[in-house]
């Protein structure tokens, strides 16, 4: 019986612990003690061990002179090591760079995670470097180049769930918000083999994005090329830009073991 407890207890602390970490984001990197008790219903002295241990341990960091906790270096460790697990990050990472020294846009690798789509990858464009990475972030699906890409290749019944669940959210006067209309859309970009995003998540901004094939042929992930209005041009480098694409994503399919000898995109 006193093992069971003690299994149960250590069970509880790891969720908890994992729990606190969790509660770390862009709009919240760092957290007062009294944050996380708040936030996950514990008492102050319960946190406070576990922010104790978890520092010990390099997972969290302390400001002694704020009080406040943020992300230790043992998370960005674990995280290099995630990162290059994806054989499809390492593939296209090559194609990333090409793809921005010859457009001068930005470039990003996603997959489908969780309804959502997650970078694992992006170059910026010389021309506007991010104070920030893009790695690990997490958009919606719907308004998004490689989003749109990910729904349009998914099963339609998961297609059809993941918006029911994550919901359409307006972002912009230029979102997509109803169902049918961008059920319509992914129909589009099955025939063409690329998706556009115009001022759909963000104003000022707009991408096209194509889809990246696994061995079996499934959509695995999706590169897109972005930047602001002025430098993509849409209305008279459309099909430029997604020829110039789509060939990125033909060579990275094909490295991850996909033969496209007698496959039409259209």
């Amino acid at each position: 019986m006193k093992q069971e407890q003690t299994a149960t207890m250590l069970t509880q602390s790891v969720t908890r612990a994992l729990a606190i970490l969790s509660c770390f984001s862009d709009e919240q990197p760092e957290l007062r003690g009294v944050d996380f008790a708040k936030k996950l219903n514990l008492t102050q002295s319960n946190v406070s061990r576990l922010l104790t241990t978890m520092v010990t341990l390099g997972y969290v960091e302390k400001d002694e002179l704020t009080g406040f906790y943020r992300l230790g270096p043992e998370i960005i460790s674990l995280g290099g090591i995630a990162l290059n697990h994806y054989e499809i990050r390492k593939q296209a990472l090559p194609e990333l760079h090409e793809l921005e020294r010859k457009l001068g846009l930005g470039a990003n690798l996603a997959i489908l995670n969780g309804g959502q789509m997650f970078y694992l990858a992006h170059v910026d464009s010389h021309k506007s470097p991010r104070m920030f990475t893009m790695i690990g972030r997490r958009n919606p699906l719907h308004c998004t180049g490689i989003g749109k890409v990910l729904l349009a290749y998914a099963d339609p019944g998961k297609a059809a769930q993941i918006l029911e669940q994550e919901g359409m959210k307006g972002y912009t006067e230029n979102t997509i918000t109803v169902q049918d209309d961008l059920l319509l859309q992914l129909e589009q970009i099955r025939k063409r083999g690329y998706a556009v995003e115009n001022e759909e998540l963000a104003l000022g901004r707009a991408c096209i994005a194509a889809p990246v094939r696994g061995r079996s042929g499934q959509v695995i992930g999706g590169i897109s090329i972005s930047g602001p209005l002025s430098e993509m041009d849409l209305s008279r480098r459309e099909s430029e830009l997604s020829a110039i694409l789509i060939e990125a994503t033909d060579r990275i399919s094909m490295k991850m073991g996909y033969i496209t000898a007698g496959y039409s995109r259209f």
